[in-house]
C-alpha cells in the first residue's frame, strides 16, 4: 500500500507537468502506465524545461513528506528519495542514461554561467539535487572526475556533494587520496571532509571481501594513521586497524608514539574525555597481549563505557537535528545513513 501511495503520488507529479497522465487504478495498471510513458525529447529545449520544472516539483514534494514512518520492530517504510526518483524515471519514460544527461547538464550549464559572472548569486535549486544525486546515474569516471575537479574549480562552495557523489561511485578513489584530500580541504562542505573520506575508508575496508584489494585499503589506512599530522585520524583508524590489520599494527613502534602525541595533547588540553581515557589504557596496556585489546575492543564498542543513558539521548537527540536540517538542504539522509542506523536514532 505504501508503494502505491508513492507511485501514484509520482504520477501525479508527472501529470501536473503535462508529461504524462494518470489515473488512480491498480496497482498493476498505474504500473504500466509508468512503464510505458513517452519518452520526452531531451534535445527540445522546451521538453527539457518543462521536464526539470516537473522534477523540481515532484522533488518539492517528496521532500515535504517529512515525517520517516517505522514499523513497530523498528524497520522503515518510507520510501527514500532516491527510489522515488526511480518511480518518476519510469513513469516519465526516460532510461538511466537520460538522467545522468539531465543531471550534468544542469550542473554543466550552471558552470558556465559562473564563468562569465563568478559573482552571480543566482543558483538554481536544481543545481545542489542535480550534484547530489547524480551518483544514481552517474557519468563515466573521467568524465565525472573532470566535472568534480570544474565544479570545486569554479564553486568551491557548493561543489563538495559532487565530490562526495564521486567517491561513492568510484571507491577507487581511495588509491588516489591525494587529490580527494585537497579537494575536501579546499570545498566547504560538511557531506565532503577528512571526516566523510575516512568514513568512507572504514566501510570499504569492513565490507571488502577480495583479499588483495583488501590489503591495498588497508596499507593506506596504516599510512593514514601513522601520519604526524592527523591525530583524530588516528583515533578513528586505530579501532579499525586493530580488528583488521592488527599482527602488523598492534604492536607498531609508530602507532605507541602516535597514541604518546594524542595523550600529551589531551593533558595540555585538560580535556578528559572517553578518548583520553581510551588513549591512556592503550598506552598503559601497550603489547600486554589480548586481554588487553579485549578491553581495549569493549572501551571503542560499549557506549556504558563511554558515557550514561542521558548523554547516549542527547546524542540521538543532536543526530535527529542534523537529519532535519539535512532534510530541508534536499538532502535525504536514507542516501547517506544506512537504514539500521538511522532505525537506530529514531528509536525512542
Amino acid at each position: 500500500m505504501k508503494h502505491r501511495v508513492f507511485l501514484i503520488a509520482t504520477l501525479f507529479c508527472l501529470a501536473l507537468g503535462g508529461v504524462c497522465s494518470c489515473s488512480q487504478e491498480e496497482d498493476a495498471s498505474s504500473s504500466r502506465s509508468a512503464q510505458s510513458a513517452a519518452r520526452p525529447d531531451l534535445n527540445d529545449p522546451e521538453q527539457r524545461a518543462e521536464l526539470i520544472e516537473n522534477l523540481s516539483e515532484c522533488f518539492l514534494f517528496w521532500e515535504s513528506l517529512d515525517d520517516i514512518q517505522i514499523d513497530e520492530n523498528g524497520k522503515i517504510l518510507t520510501p527514500t528519495l532516491a527510489e522515488s526518483l526511480e518511480e518518476w524515471r519510469q513513469a516519465a519514460g526516460l532510461t538511466k542514461e537520460d538522467m545522468t544527461d539531465i543531471f550534468a547538464r544542469i550542473i554543466r550549464e550552471h558552470l558556465a554561467e559562473l564563468e562569465t559572472a563568478p559573482d552571480s548569486d543566482r543558483i538554481p535549486d536544481m543545481y545542489f539535487r542535480a550534484q547530489w544525486y547524480l551518483k544514481n546515474y552517474p557519468l563515466p569516471q573521467e568524465e565525472f572526475m573532470a566535472l568534480v575537479r570544474k565544479t570545486v574549480d569554479l564553486d568551491p562552495d557548493h561543489g563538495g556533494d559532487l565530490a562526495y557523489s564521486y567517491i561513492k561511485t568510484y571507491p577507487d578513489w581511495i588509491f588516489d587520496d591525494g587529490t580527494f584530500v585537497e579537494i575536501a580541504e579546499r570545498v566547504h562542505s560538511s557531506m565532503m571532509s577528512i571526516s566523510s573520506l575516512l568514513e568512507d575508508m572504514f566501510n570499504q575496508i569492513g565490507k571488502e571481501t577480495d583479499e588483495a584489494r583488501k590489503k591495498k585499503l588497508l596499507d593506506k589506512a596504516f599510512e593514514w594513521a601513522l601520519r604526524d599530522d592527523n591525530l583524530e585520524n588516528f583515533v578513528f583508524l586505530d579501532r579499525l586497524l586493530l580488528d583488521h590489520d592488527k599482527k602488523r599494527y598492534a604492536t607498531h613502534p609508530g602507532r605507541k608514539l602516535q597514541l604518546e602525541k594524542d595523550l600529551k595533547c589531551h593533558e595540555e588540553a585538560k580535556r578528559y574525555d572517553w578518548v583520553y581515557r581510551r588513549t591512556k589504557y592503550a598506552l598503559e596496556h601497550f603489547g600486554e597481549g589480548d586481554e588487553a585489546f579485549e578491553m581495549l575492543y569493549k572501551m571503542d564498542t560499549d557506549l556504558k563505557l563511554r558515557d550514561g543513558e542521558w548523554e547516549r539521548a542527547e546524542r540521538k537527540r543532536r543526530e535527529r537535528e542534523h537529519m532535519e536540517e539535512m532534510k530541508k538542504a534536499g538532502k535525504d539522509p536514507r542516501s547517506v545513513y544506512s537504514k539500521e542506523y538511522l532505525e537506530e536514532i529514531y528509536r525512542d
